[in-house]
């Protein structure tokens, strides 16, 4: 379900809770844009999309599109 919400932003329901800020991808594998916002029931969450500035939203419409887990590289862990 994708849907396109009052302030721009595309709406789509996940199968995953993603992290905030995450990239998303279309399926030619082009950014959208960045997760803005999780939203609904925890076990099939809802998630707003802020796309890029030059993207335009009508055109994602209808297609698939995915979250590119970003890796934690740890910065800012200590192991012994």
């Amino acid at each position: 379900m994708q849907d396109i919400s009052h302030d721009g932003k595309l709406i789509v329901k996940a199968r995953f809770q993603p992290r905030m800020r995450e990239l998303v991808k279309d399926n030619l594998k082009a950014e959208v844009g960045r997760v803005a916002k999780i939203f609904g029931p925890v076990r099939s969450p809802y998630v707003a999309i802020e796309p890029k500035k030059e993207m335009r939203t009508l055109a994602v419409l209808g297609k698939e599109v995915y979250v590119q887990q970003e890796r934690d590289n740890g910065k800012g862990k200590r192991g012994n």
